[in-house]
């Protein structure tokens, strides 16, 4: 019996109303003891909602028949009596018959997918008698359950299982290959986790494997080791030779052109990673819509999402901020549709990020708090750090908030430094810089800007570098002009107003201050065009840029363009700046 099948959960459905008229039931009499609506009872029976494990198991329970009278292609009318008059052998081929049907059921479960349901099934098997004692059987449902819980963002259980299932394969060459696919699910489980360097001891295991898809797999899953570490160069040389295996996979027949297809997407997806961590994101964009219309064709739901995420983020840092709040508002949605709750985390922290950049930092806070949530339900360290984050850059917008603001940023730096990465600590200590900015602490400043700098140069990040340029430039001001250059060159649009914002500030440029409020003018604009809250201005240094620029035109005696300037900007704050300077 094909459960997959319309036809399959059609004839589920009849076994099920067969067991209900000949216990005599009504259907509220058993939707009661099973536990759920009269409406759902008549989805089982019409074939168009499969049965839970869990509830099918009631409703057996409740009818006297066994759990194999839905499931066996053999069933007999009269099964009831033989269970009731069975023995010790016929008892065995029943837990038999029970583990085929539930893999079945589990197989059906996969595709489409539904994992919480897939999870339950193979728990039910593991707890049938000779499971325990059969490594493949134990092997591969251990696996099921931990791809399982993987794909719902359930690190911790997902993790236990895995290992499960990778000490029932190990030793076993039949099992091999069952082995390196539970090392490859364990690895991005272990990323998640914070553990890069047992992570990369998986992947490296899983390259080896015997198969043609474990080995490009692990390969390019190393490589991605290597892009979180910042080893760009070596993580490059890995997705390379992953496609490299990919390709002579496919020229010697070991690959179909569309497994090549598939597997070369994923290559292209983590080959973007590296120009997004570098800074370059008119090198990411190309490889980024590649990636996004191949995905489509593939129906490769997942590195679909990867993309609009990469897009997005290419968005946010060269100043689509629209574009990017559209998009993340979306990817919440898509991700929180397919159940993976892991980007669904990383759109909300991210999308806390860029409210609280253009100063609507109430709503960043509930986005960060609720990305926090999420993560910290399912031990996703990865995701706690960005939340941190996101609440961090709230704070740090909301008037008397600096305390809260500096305990979120430490909290992410304290996840960023336990995970080895040290982008991630680049980032975190920018935060910490920018408090240290924001409440005249100096010291704080310094140590962190130079920190963040260091870190950058070493990992080749220029717009982290660009970014630690312009804190730096609060106490050496020379710095501004190499963040600017930077800047320019990659469009970041962040760096490229911070920069003219601390040029204008340490020499009284007007040009400079007039450059500023140029592009901090287009993000009002847009946000305004796409229906958004216009708080840009809230943020200290963003208003700062307005009254520098201001403040030298009158000074320069060129009030006329002063007032033209503050008509323009349509802040009210701004009113009694100019009437205390122009008097």
């Amino acid at each position: 019996m094909d459960l997959s099948t319309r036809a399959g959960r059609r004839e589920q459905g009849r076994r099920i109303q067969v067991a209900v008229e000949r216990a005599g039931l009504s259907i509220e009499e058993l939707a009661g003891r099973v536990g759920c609506s009269r409406a759902l009872i008549y989805q089982y029976l019409s074939g168009s909602t499969l049965a839970q494990p869990d509830r099918l198991q009631r409703i057996a329970a409740s009818c006297g028949v066994p759990l194999t009278h839905f499931f066996d292609e053999n069933v007999r009318d009269d099964a009831e009596a033989q269970a009731a008059s069975a023995g010790p052998a016929e008892n065995e081929l029943a837990n038999r018959n029970s583990t085929v049907s539930l893999l079945e059921l589990a197989a059906a479960q996969e595709a489409p997918s539904d994992y919480a349901a897939l999870a339950r099934t193979c728990e039910q098997i593991l707890a049938l008698p000779g499971t325990a004692s059969d490594p493949a059987l134990l092997a591969k449902t251990c696996l099921r359950i931990g791809n399982a819980f993987l794909r719902t963002s359930d690190y911790s259980r997902a993790a236990d299982f895995l290992r499960r299932a990778i000490s029932s394969a190990a030793g076993d060459p039949s099992l091999s290959a069952l082995e390196a696919d539970a090392r490859q699910s364990y690895g991005h489980v272990l990323i998640s986790l914070g553990s890069l360097d047992d992570a990369r001891d998986q992947f490296l295991a899983a390259s080896r494997g015997p198969g043609v898809a474990s080995q490009w797999k692990g390969t390019l899953s190393l490589g991605s080791v290597h892009t979180m570490l910042g080893e760009y160069r070596e993580a490059m040389a890995r997705f390379d030779e992953a496609a490299s295996i990919i390709e002579a996979a496919q020229e010697d027949g070991r690959l179909s052109a569309r497994d090549a297809a598939i597997g070369l997407i994923y290559v292209d997806g983590n080959r973007t990673n590296v120009y997004l961590n570098g800074g370059d994101f008119n090198g990411a964009r190309p490889l980024i819509q590649r990636s996004l219309i191949s995905a489509e064709a593939y129906g490769i739901a997942d590195e679909h999402l990867e993309a609009r995420f990469d897009l997005a983020w290419c968005d946010y840092h060269t100043g689509n901020w629209a574009s990017a709040i559209s998009a993340l508002r979306a990817n919440v949605q898509l991700a929180r549709f397919v159940g993976d709750r892991s980007r669904e985390t990383l759109a909300q922290a991210w999308l806390g990020m860029v409210y609280a950049a253009s100063g609507d930092c109430e709503t960043a806070l509930d986005a960060g708090k609720e990305a926090l949530t999420l993560a910290q339900s399912r031990s996703d360290r990865r995701g706690e750090m960005y939340a941190q984050l996101a609440m961090a850059d709230a704070y740090l917008g909301l008037p008397h908030h600096e305390n809260e603001a500096r305990y979120h940023a430490n909290l992410a730096l304290a996840v960023a430094v336990s995970m080895q990465s040290e982008r991630a600590e680049a980032e975190c200590r920018l935060r910490l810089a920018r408090f240290g900015a924001h409440t005249d602490r100096i010291s704080d400043l310094v140590e962190h800007a130079d920190r963040a700098l260091k870190l950058a140069d070493k990992l080749g990040a220029r717009h982290l570098e660009a970014l630690a340029l312009c804190w730096k430039s609060v106490v050496t001001p020379e710095a501004a002009e190499k963040a600017l250059a930077i800047s320019a060159e990659i469009g970041l649009t962040e760096g490229i107003w911070r920069a003219n914002r601390a040029l204008a500030a340490a020499s009284n440029s007007v040009s400079a201050a007039a450059d500023a409020c140029r592009v901090l003018d287009a993000l009002r604009e847009q946000l305004l065009a796409a229906g958004l809250t216009d708080t840009l201005l809230e943020d200290r240094y963003c208003l700062d840029s307005y009254r520098l620029y201001i403040q030298g035109l009158i000074n320069s005696g060129d009030t006329d363009t002063a007032r033209k300037a503050l008509d323009a900007s349509n802040w009210p704050p701004l009113e009694a700046l100019f009437d205390s300077l122009s008097s």
